[in-house]
């Protein structure tokens, strides 16, 4: 295959490569749990050897070479008994971690990794003597295979007698018209730039529709109008099924746990079991693209704080409105808030100064390691996960484990928002959190605890002015309370006005207020103003 040949198929390559390696560690992990497992070698053996062939084809013959090794190892544990021991586990999820990085190095530069050192490891492992990605010779067989061509030899070859053909040639096939073969293509590869730029014009599409739903009030036209709506619904059609199109599941970063808690479960001397739950739910690429980091922290964290010698980590996944709801639980002992108050210096009561705390960089290991200890992980899964509109919430009791909730978007770009009015400024608040507003002159407001509330279905609400300051001490302002369901916990906001409830396209924060907590995101309404959307956790914070 020339070098156009293998820059037109690399993609295909690579993505094809990638599913025969997850399949290895999958099937491998099974294999070391249950060593007499047919299926799982069989299933191993298929990957390798379709991983070998296409490798071959591309030219890629180091990667080949070492497939072929890897497929020897497996031919000794199926045919000869050889026990997958723990030394040869890691031996093999090396050479697999191998093949990952040739197959990520073709992707990046075009070229191979050479893996010399671990392919005569392998070779030790098997008992081979294999030169290349071609005929296996094994060596206890090497002997009996070099005295053979002496044999031969020493038996003289009988003379044949050849014959001159005179059987007739044979006719010619016959022409037979058949019906033309019906293709039905029901999957095409969409790169996945092509998408993001049909997004980038959706994107500019809603902005200029808010912009003509503004410009069509002042017309009061009503055949314009109607048409409006039905470009609307269109328009609505179109980014669900867009929106739709660039969503993956879970699994594709779940499934990698299963070998990352393996490996820390050998490095530690810890006895973990690992569950995942929901991996199918489906979220937007661009989330799931970025979950991997903050999920490796959470599960590393909860290896090496969580679990003493034996445990159990559970990743699940759920939908909730138009959220996802991805948990991290472990069944150790919970977190030490005692050794958390030491190390931040926040009172040991001060249980939202606490939180706070653990995830401002801090760390209560007594010494760092490679699996934790230096104090960035959370703090770096925080400002991940509140990146894409997200955000992370913590439950712990002492010697019943720790759960960490990360509440995504299920999909990110286009939000129904709520614009409210207060004082000067309009702001954007998620639709999706608001349970219902309330006329502030329908509710007696009383004052608890030095916080002004009011009851509602039996629970007492807090109430939130944001923005007092700027209205000069006068309440009177506020019409409204805005209901803010955030996990559970309400607040009301008091707002002057509510404007409108539309379709809207959240950006990120511009870097001079990237620091603001009081607010996640900015979008842009129909008249072109750019408002900012409210982070309403940031009031319970």
């Amino acid at each position: 295959m020339n070098s156009d040949e293998v820059a037109q198929y690399k993609d295909l390559f690579v993505t094809t490569a990638k599913k025969y390696l997850e399949t290895l560690n999958t099937e491998l992990l099974k294999l070391e749990k249950e060593p007499t497992s047919n299926e799982a070698i069989n299933e191993i053996f298929r990957a390798a050897h379709s991983l070998k062939g296409q490798s071959a084809a591309m030219g890629f013959k180091e990667t080949g070479y070492l497939c072929h090794v890897v497929e020897d190892v497996f031919y000794e544990i199926k045919e000869n008994g050889k026990k997958v021991d723990p030394a040869l586990a890691d031996l093999l999820f090396a050479s697999l971690d191998a093949l990952t990085t040739s197959v990520q190095k073709i992707e990046a530069e075009g070229v191979e990794q050479g893996n010399e050192t671990l392919i005569e490891e392998l070779k030790k492992a098997a008992g081979v003597a294999t030169i290349g990605a071609g005929k296996t010779e094994h060596l206890q067989k090497s002997e009996q295979q070099e005295t053979a061509p002496l044999a031969e030899a020493a038996t003289p070859a009988p003379k044949v007698e050849i014959k001159k053909n005179t059987t007739a040639a044979p006719p010619k096939p016959e022409y037979k018209e058949t019906e033309p073969i019906k293709l039905s293509i029901k999957t095409i590869p969409v790169k996945v730039e092509q998408l993001d730029n049909i997004i980038g014009s959706l994107e500019e599409l809603m902005v200029d529709r808010l912009t003509m739903q503004t410009l069509l009030k002042d017309l009061d036209d009503p055949l314009l109008s109607q048409a409006q709506d039905k470009l609307d619904k269109i328009i609505e059609v179109i980014r669900f099924q867009i929106m739709k199109i660039r969503t993956v599941p879970l699994s594709m970063v779940f499934d990698h746990f299963p070998r990352t808690v393996r490996d820390i479960g050998r490095m530690l001397n810890k006895e973990i079991e690992l569950k995942i739950e929901g991996g199918d739910l489906e979220l937007d690429r661009t989330i799931v693209e970025r979950l991997d980091e903050p999920l490796t922290h959470l599960v590393r964290n909860a290896a090496d704080h969580g679990i003493g010698s034996k445990g159990i980590i559970t990743i699940s996944a759920r939908a909730d409105r138009d959220f996802a709801v991805v948990e991290v639980r472990d069944n150790g002992d919970g977190i030490n808030w005692e050794a958390v108050a030491k190390k931040s210096g926040v009172a040991s009561n001060d249980q939202i100064g606490l939180r706070k705390a653990l995830f401002s960089g801090i760390s209560t290991a007594n010494e760092v390691s490679l699996i934790s200890g230096r104090g960035v992980g959370l703090e770096v899964v925080k400002r991940t996960i509140e990146e894409f509109g997200g955000s992370i919430d913590i439950e712990t009791a002492k010697g019943q484990g720790t759960t960490f909730i990360l509440k995504l978007p299920l999909m990110v770009s286009v939000v129904r928002t709520l614009i409210v009015h207060i004082g000067s400024q309009d702001y954007a608040l998620v639709a999706a959190g608001v349970e219902i507003s309330l006329r502030i002159s329908d509710i007696e407001i009383i004052n608890s605890a030095g916080q002004e509330a009011f009851r509602y279905k039996d629970q007492e609400i807090p109430v939130v002015r944001f923005n007092y300051a700027e209205n000069n001490g006068d309440s009177s302002k506020n019409a409204y309370l805005v209901i803010l369901n955030i996990d559970g916990e309400k607040i009301a906001l008091a707002v002057d006005q509510i404007v409108s409830a539309i379709e809207t396209v959240i950006k990120p924060l511009p870097k001079l207020i990237k620091d603001v907590d009081y607010f996640s995101g900015v979008t842009i309404i129909g008249d072109g103003r750019s408002i900012l959307l409210i982070n309403p956790r940031s009031f319970i914070q």
